[in-house]
């Protein structure tokens, strides 16, 4: 994730959930909702021997500190969402991406 404000900053993170209209993630650092963040997917394929990335941008709904993990669980509402995000995971959702 990259905030729009802070471009040269790059947040690592892992998507747990995904769908059309947002996704949620761990990550170190907790993400703000007044903030939009660039969100860039490694998707695999289905045989797991390639990936692809795919960018959208969204804005966290909620980020609160998981206490056993260390780490930030965040629901991010997508914003702009391009139509190459939209068919790789209507792909993943039906078992073909």
């Amino acid at each position: 994730m990259i905030p729009l404000n802070q471009p040269e900053h790059v947040i690592a993170g892992l998507a747990t959930e995904v769908a059309q209209k947002g996704m949620s993630l761990f990550c170190q650092e907790q993400l703000f909702p007044h903030i939009t963040y660039k969100i860039i997917l490694q998707i695999p394929d289905a045989m797991h021997i390639s990936v692809s990335y795919v960018d959208v941008e969204g804005k966290p709904i909620y980020s609160s500190l998981v206490g056993s993990m260390g780490e930030f669980r965040t629901g991010m509402k997508l914003t702009d969402v391009s139509n190459e995000y939209r068919t790789k995971i209507d792909q993943l959702l039906r078992g073909i991406g």
